[in-house]
């Protein structure tokens, strides 16, 4: 079973040749990590998860502000809590569910901070780390959250684009998928319509429709840097 470092490097590495920005790289960091905590060892960040939703729906609610960002936090944690792991959540439709709970989160967190005025690059950092916060192994919170506030503070201004966000995620937690192939009990890929398992070669058939449009992209971006 690949590590969770293995699955933090992929994941950069998948989402790299779509992102150049720190914040999207690190939404894809996320992506890829939260897939996980299906598993009984993450049991206590889900009940973070549930807090922090819990809490974070209630100041909203009684603020008057929106408070589904919140709401969102709490659907996540209990899709994890009823799914086996390496259920619905390392699916296909359970990756793109959560990819648009999550982007769904990221972008009501940044319209909130936005509504107060607050300079681009705050929201995006705060959304970084608590994320970051709740989603990653312990042993990688504190890199994490240092080099994505200072790759976001170092890097130009950038309006969230919820698209982009969402892609993010998505490429984040397919790496997850496609190295979780690689292993002797496989993923079922379209849980729960479908409970057959595939296994390396659909992982060597996500990663070569991977490798297509990130080539496009690195000989777009060469033909205009350097023609």
């Amino acid at each position: 079973m690949p590590s969770y470092k293995k699955h933090a490097l992929f994941s950069l590495i998948i989402a790299l040749p779509f992102f150049q920005d720190v914040f999207y790289l690190s939404l894809a960091l996320i992506g890829a990590s939260i897939i996980d905590m299906d598993h009984h060892v993450k049991k206590d960040n889900l009940i973070l998860m549930v807090a922090s939703g819990i809490i974070l729906s209630l100041l909203l609610y009684f603020l008057n502000l929106p408070f589904l960002i919140g709401i969102a936090l709490i659907a996540m944690a209990i899709i994890f809590h009823l799914s086996n792991h390496r259920g619905f959540t390392h699916s296909i439709p359970g990756v793109i569910i959560l990819s648009f709970l999550l982007a769904f989160f990221v972008l009501g967190s940044y319209n909130l901070f936005n509504g107060f005025g607050i300079n681009n690059k705050i929201p995006l950092i705060i959304i970084s780390i608590i994320l970051g916060v709740i989603v990653l192994n312990k042993k990688l919170i504190l890199p994490f959250v240092i080099l994505a506030s200072a790759g976001i503070i170092i890097g130009p201004n950038i309006n969230l684009n919820i698209q982009y966000a969402f892609l993010a995620l998505f490429l984040g937690a397919i790496s997850h998928i496609m190295l979780d192939l690689f292993t002797p009990s496989g993923i079922s890929l379209f849980n729960p319509i479908s409970s057959k398992k595939f296994k390396k070669s659909a992982g060597i058939v996500l990663f070569i429709l991977w490798l297509i449009p990130s080539f496009i992209l690195v000989f777009q971006y060469i033909k205009m840097n350097f023609s």
